[in-house]
Protein backbone atom coordinates (compact mmCIF):
# COMPACT_ATOMS: atom_id res chain seq x y z
CA UNK A 1 0.00 0.00 0.00
CA UNK A 2 2.49 2.87 1.01
CA UNK A 3 6.07 3.03 -0.61
CA UNK A 4 8.56 1.54 2.36
CA UNK A 5 10.01 4.33 4.36
CA UNK A 6 10.06 2.44 7.83
CA UNK A 7 12.98 1.05 9.32
CA UNK A 8 14.51 -0.63 12.82
CA UNK A 9 14.72 2.88 15.05
CA UNK A 10 16.85 2.96 18.19
CA UNK A 11 16.46 6.25 19.71
CA UNK A 12 13.87 8.20 22.24
CA UNK A 13 11.65 10.67 22.01
CA UNK A 14 10.61 13.67 23.72
CA UNK A 15 7.39 12.91 25.24
CA UNK A 16 4.11 14.07 23.70
CA UNK A 17 0.49 14.41 24.77
CA UNK A 18 -2.13 14.28 22.52
CA UNK A 19 -5.46 15.87 21.91
CA UNK A 20 -8.51 14.18 21.58
CA UNK A 21 -10.05 14.72 18.43
CA UNK A 22 -13.87 14.26 18.35
CA UNK A 23 -14.76 13.17 14.42
CA UNK A 24 -17.98 12.97 12.53
CA UNK A 25 -19.65 11.39 11.68
CA UNK A 26 -20.70 9.20 15.17
CA UNK A 27 -16.89 8.30 16.23
CA UNK A 28 -14.48 9.63 18.79
CA UNK A 29 -11.39 8.77 18.15
CA UNK A 30 -10.09 7.56 21.98
CA UNK A 31 -7.47 9.34 23.47
CA UNK A 32 -5.83 5.71 24.61
CA UNK A 33 -5.88 5.21 20.36
CA UNK A 34 -4.64 8.64 19.70
CA UNK A 35 -1.84 8.25 22.30
CA UNK A 36 -0.45 5.07 21.27
CA UNK A 37 -0.13 6.17 17.91
CA UNK A 38 1.40 9.39 18.37
CA UNK A 39 3.20 9.43 22.11
CA UNK A 40 6.92 9.28 22.71
CA UNK A 41 7.39 5.80 20.64
CA UNK A 42 6.67 7.10 17.78
CA UNK A 43 8.75 7.81 15.13
CA UNK A 44 7.08 8.29 11.65
CA UNK A 45 3.04 7.80 9.89
CA UNK A 46 1.67 7.37 6.94
CA UNK A 47 -1.61 7.74 6.11
CA UNK A 48 -3.90 6.78 3.43
CA UNK A 49 -6.84 9.28 2.33
CA UNK A 50 -10.00 8.07 -0.07
CA UNK A 51 -8.61 10.32 -2.91
CA UNK A 52 -5.95 8.18 -2.62
CA UNK A 53 -3.31 10.67 -0.90
CA UNK A 54 -0.71 9.82 1.15
CA UNK A 55 0.03 12.25 4.24
CA UNK A 56 3.20 11.85 6.17
CA UNK A 57 4.16 12.48 10.00
CA UNK A 58 7.86 12.48 9.87
CA UNK A 59 9.49 13.55 13.32
CA UNK A 60 13.15 14.80 13.94
CA UNK A 61 16.10 16.83 14.17
CA UNK A 62 16.69 19.77 11.53
CA UNK A 63 20.33 18.70 9.93
CA UNK A 64 19.62 21.44 7.22
CA UNK A 65 17.25 23.65 6.12
CA UNK A 66 16.55 26.70 3.69
CA UNK A 67 13.79 28.46 1.78
CA UNK A 68 12.48 25.45 -0.04
CA UNK A 69 13.68 22.29 2.02
CA UNK A 70 14.54 21.04 5.30
CA UNK A 71 16.34 17.73 6.21
CA UNK A 72 15.35 15.56 9.15
CA UNK A 73 17.31 13.09 10.64
CA UNK A 74 15.04 10.86 12.49
CA UNK A 75 15.26 8.77 15.70
CA UNK A 76 16.49 5.49 13.27
CA UNK A 77 19.08 7.45 11.34
CA UNK A 78 16.43 8.29 8.71
CA UNK A 79 17.50 11.39 6.83
CA UNK A 80 14.35 12.65 5.04
CA UNK A 81 14.16 15.32 3.16
CA UNK A 82 11.07 17.53 2.77
CA UNK A 83 9.70 20.46 0.48
CA UNK A 84 8.93 23.65 2.27
CA UNK A 85 6.87 26.40 0.68
CA UNK A 86 5.46 30.14 1.70
CA UNK A 87 2.02 28.39 3.28
CA UNK A 88 3.99 26.27 5.74
CA UNK A 89 2.81 26.99 9.16
CA UNK A 90 5.58 26.81 12.00
CA UNK A 91 3.83 26.34 15.62
CA UNK A 92 5.72 26.34 18.32
CA UNK A 93 2.69 25.62 21.14
CA UNK A 94 -0.04 28.22 20.31
CA UNK A 95 2.42 30.55 18.82
CA UNK A 96 2.97 30.90 14.69
CA UNK A 97 6.74 31.13 13.51
CA UNK A 98 8.31 32.40 10.20
CA UNK A 99 9.62 30.13 8.35
CA UNK A 100 12.37 32.03 8.19
CA UNK A 101 13.02 30.85 12.11
CA UNK A 102 13.58 27.20 11.76
CA UNK A 103 16.99 26.28 12.14
CA UNK A 104 19.64 23.67 12.70
CA UNK A 105 19.13 21.07 15.76
CA UNK A 106 15.47 21.70 16.29
CA UNK A 107 13.27 18.53 17.44
CA UNK A 108 10.45 18.94 14.79
CA UNK A 109 7.55 17.12 13.73
CA UNK A 110 6.14 17.50 10.31
CA UNK A 111 3.04 16.99 8.53
CA UNK A 112 3.26 16.73 4.90
CA UNK A 113 1.38 14.78 1.93
CA UNK A 114 3.93 12.74 -0.68
CA UNK A 115 3.02 15.02 -3.53
CA UNK A 116 3.57 18.13 -2.04
CA UNK A 117 5.19 21.13 0.69
CA UNK A 118 4.85 20.33 4.38
CA UNK A 119 1.72 21.51 5.74
CA UNK A 120 3.03 22.28 9.35
CA UNK A 121 5.94 22.08 11.18
CA UNK A 122 5.46 21.46 15.03
CA UNK A 123 8.45 22.92 16.96
CA UNK A 124 8.61 20.42 19.86
CA UNK A 125 11.94 21.55 21.39
CA UNK A 126 14.62 24.13 20.54
CA UNK A 127 17.77 25.61 21.96
CA UNK A 128 16.48 29.20 21.79
CA UNK A 129 13.48 27.88 24.10
CA UNK A 130 13.78 26.62 27.15
CA UNK A 131 10.80 24.33 27.68
CA UNK A 132 9.46 21.52 25.04
CA UNK A 133 6.07 21.79 23.26
CA UNK A 134 4.08 18.98 24.43
CA UNK A 135 0.77 19.24 22.56
CA UNK A 136 0.04 17.57 19.00
CA UNK A 137 -2.79 20.07 17.54
CA UNK A 138 -6.18 19.23 16.56
CA UNK A 139 -5.40 20.37 12.96
CA UNK A 140 -2.90 17.25 12.75
CA UNK A 141 -5.28 14.72 14.43
CA UNK A 142 -8.18 15.96 12.10
CA UNK A 143 -6.18 15.61 8.92
CA UNK A 144 -4.99 11.90 9.60
CA UNK A 145 -7.75 10.33 10.87
CA UNK A 146 -10.77 12.59 9.95
CA UNK A 147 -13.63 11.09 7.33
CA UNK A 148 -11.52 11.01 4.25
CA UNK A 149 -8.86 8.28 6.56
CA UNK A 150 -8.83 5.01 4.42
CA UNK A 151 -5.63 3.80 6.75
CA UNK A 152 -2.93 4.37 8.37
CA UNK A 153 0.19 2.78 9.57
CA UNK A 154 2.57 4.24 12.36
CA UNK A 155 5.78 2.53 13.50
CA UNK A 156 7.62 3.01 17.19
CA UNK A 157 10.47 3.23 18.58
CA UNK A 158 11.15 -1.12 19.08
CA UNK A 159 10.11 -2.21 15.47
CA UNK A 160 6.49 -1.89 16.20
CA UNK A 161 3.96 -1.44 13.43
CA UNK A 162 0.69 -0.37 14.25
CA UNK A 163 -2.30 -0.53 11.66
CA UNK A 164 -5.67 1.64 11.26
CA UNK A 165 -8.19 0.33 8.97
CA UNK A 166 -11.41 1.91 8.06
CA UNK A 167 -13.93 0.09 6.64
CA UNK A 168 -17.17 -2.78 6.35
CA UNK A 169 -17.42 -5.84 8.17
CA UNK A 170 -17.91 -8.11 5.90
CA UNK A 171 -17.05 -11.41 7.94
CA UNK A 172 -16.42 -12.01 11.67
CA UNK A 173 -15.45 -14.93 13.86
CA UNK A 174 -14.30 -15.10 17.05
CA UNK A 175 -10.40 -14.94 16.24
CA UNK A 176 -10.95 -13.14 13.31
CA UNK A 177 -12.80 -10.20 11.53
CA UNK A 178 -12.67 -9.13 7.27
CA UNK A 179 -12.68 -5.52 5.93
CA UNK A 180 -13.69 -4.03 2.70
CA UNK A 181 -12.48 -0.77 2.57
CA UNK A 182 -13.35 2.57 0.73
CA UNK A 183 -10.80 1.45 -2.57
CA UNK A 184 -12.12 -2.00 -2.51
CA UNK A 185 -9.01 -3.48 -0.92
CA UNK A 186 -9.61 -6.80 1.47
CA UNK A 187 -8.28 -6.92 5.03
CA UNK A 188 -8.40 -9.62 7.62
CA UNK A 189 -7.90 -9.15 11.05
CA UNK A 190 -6.85 -11.23 13.84
CA UNK A 191 -9.27 -10.80 16.83
CA UNK A 192 -9.04 -12.34 20.65
CA UNK A 193 -10.86 -11.81 23.68
CA UNK A 194 -8.45 -9.32 24.64
CA UNK A 195 -10.25 -7.09 21.85
CA UNK A 196 -11.73 -3.75 22.95
CA UNK A 197 -15.51 -2.82 21.01
CA UNK A 198 -16.07 0.59 21.49
CA UNK A 199 -19.46 2.26 20.55
CA UNK A 200 -19.63 6.00 21.51
CA UNK A 201 -17.92 5.45 24.56
CA UNK A 202 -20.05 1.88 25.40
CA UNK A 203 -17.83 -0.70 25.48
CA UNK A 204 -19.40 -3.87 23.99
CA UNK A 205 -18.76 -7.80 24.41
CA UNK A 206 -16.27 -8.67 21.09
CA UNK A 207 -19.00 -11.36 20.20
CA UNK A 208 -21.73 -8.66 19.39
CA UNK A 209 -19.52 -7.60 16.80
CA UNK A 210 -21.24 -8.11 12.79
CA UNK A 211 -21.37 -7.93 9.03
CA UNK A 212 -22.47 -4.47 7.88
CA UNK A 213 -21.06 -2.52 10.43
CA UNK A 214 -18.17 0.29 9.91
CA UNK A 215 -15.60 0.17 11.90
CA UNK A 216 -12.04 1.73 12.90
CA UNK A 217 -9.53 -1.15 13.82
CA UNK A 218 -6.44 -0.45 15.50
CA UNK A 219 -4.23 -3.46 15.49
CA UNK A 220 -0.08 -4.11 15.58
CA UNK A 221 0.79 -6.45 12.51
CA UNK A 222 2.25 -9.00 14.92
CA UNK A 223 -0.90 -9.64 16.95
CA UNK A 224 -4.68 -9.62 17.37
CA UNK A 225 -6.55 -6.04 16.99
CA UNK A 226 -6.25 -3.99 20.39
CA UNK A 227 -9.77 -2.23 19.39
CA UNK A 228 -12.43 -1.87 16.89
CA UNK A 229 -13.93 1.52 16.89
CA UNK A 230 -18.07 0.91 15.89
CA UNK A 231 -18.74 4.07 13.66
CA UNK A 232 -21.92 3.09 12.05
CA UNK A 233 -24.35 0.23 12.28
CA UNK A 234 -27.10 -0.60 10.00
CA UNK A 235 -30.71 0.78 10.96
CA UNK A 236 -32.38 -1.65 13.07
CA UNK A 237 -29.24 -4.09 13.65
CA UNK A 238 -27.57 -2.66 17.21
CA UNK A 239 -26.40 -4.58 19.66
CA UNK A 240 -29.30 -6.85 20.80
Amino acid sequence: MFRRRFGLPAAVFVALTVALLLAAPGLAIRHAIVTELFGPKMVRTQALEKSGSELNLDRGVITHVNSTQLTLKEADGRVQAIPLASTTQVIRGRRRLPPTSLALKWHVLVTWPASGSAEWVDVEKAPRFTKPSLALRRPIVAELFGPKMVRAVALEKNGLQWNLDRGVITQVSSTQLTLREFDGRVQSIPVSSTTQVVHLGQQLPESSLATKWHVLVTWPTAGPAQSVDVEKMPKGKGVG
